[in-house]
């Protein structure tokens, strides 16, 4: 499926397709035989959608709202998500880490990880995952009887240019406000818009094809940068808050993960100050401008 804008169409009957379709791969990823995937996946769904509604949101009379439920939706899994993504960020960023850098012995990393996979497992079954699969099932199944009344209120780019000007906006402001203050918190927030405006690229590569896709290309890199910061973040404060591990370890970990969150850092900034160093009006007539030339030029 397509999930891209037609400059063609009508933007009110493209967000309508858009937000039925990803809802639709939302309901399909809710049948896989891994509940973890499906909690990862329809959580990746409900934030797309999003993301789309975020676009339009200042022609979307109902945007507030249906924010806020495919918000909810999504959250009913966040604990669940959590867990299984420790498991992940030790797998893919804090096991090789260590290893490169002499850290723990091997069997001290299997105990790490089989402490993780337990606390995973034990909060899955505590907050009963698949009463909240079926929760989400429901949020799904009545955002998408909504779809075909979402009120989109402008056609053209004068539908997305709002959207996209407030997105870019608070992605230059949060970077700005990360490196100023490089709280975890900081950074966590310029993450999510990058990965806002990378969506909003993503949505709007019809305009032209291949600067747009180098430009999403760029923002995934950065968006990967700033998600394994934040994964190294949370992993070092769940330890920490939770007792997990002896403090050896504890400490033995939060020393090379300290190391590879500054590297993640500084290799974020180069490519977030090209990526946001223009004028948010003068990204926006930019856009607008790719958007004309292929409308009155391009069948």
């Amino acid at each position: 499926m397509d999930y891209t804008l037609d400059p063609h169409e009508p933007v009110s009957a493209e967000v309508q397709r858009i937000v039925d379709s990803l809802v639709a791969d939302g309901l399909t990823h809710l049948d896989a035989d891994d509940p973890h995937e499906a909690v990862h996946e329809v959580r990746k769904r409900c934030k797309e959608v999003r993301a789309t509604l975020r676009l339009v949101r200042g022609v979307l009379p109902t945007y507030s709202d249906e924010n806020a439920h495919y918000r909810d939706a999504a959250r009913r899994l966040s604990h669940a998500r959590d867990a299984q993504a420790l498991v992940e960020t030790f797998d893919d960023h804090v096991a090789p880490a260590v290893r490169s850098n002499d850290g723990p012995a091997p069997d001290s990393l299997d105990a790490v990880r089989a402490t993780l996979v337990a606390r995973r497992d034990t909060l899955a079954a505590a907050e009963d995952l698949d009463s909240r699969l079926a929760a989400v099932e429901r949020d799904l199944l009545d955002g998408r009887d909504r779809v075909d009344a979402l009120p989109v209120a402008t056609d053209g780019f004068a539908a997305v240019a709002g959207g996209l000007r407030k997105s870019y906006r608070r992605g230059c402001d949060r970077m700005a406000d990360a490196y100023a203050d490089p709280s975890t918190e900081a950074f966590h927030e310029w993450r999510k818009r990058v990965k806002y405006h990378r969506y909003h690229c993503y949505l709007l590569r019809p305009v032209w094809e291949k600067p747009m896709k180098a430009r999403r290309d760029q923002l995934k890199e950065l968006s990967d940068l700033t998600g394994d910061e934040h994964d190294l973040a949370v992993f070092v404060e769940t330890m920490h808050e939770e007792d997990l591990f002896d403090p050896e370890t504890r400490g033995a970990l939060e020393a090379i993960i300290g190391g590879r969150r500054a590297e993640l850092r500084r290799a974020a900034r180069p490519l977030g100050e090209r990526l946001f160093v223009e004028e948010p009006d003068d990204l926006v007539d930019r856009f607008a401008g790719y958007w004309r030339a292929t409308v009155e030029y391009e069948s």
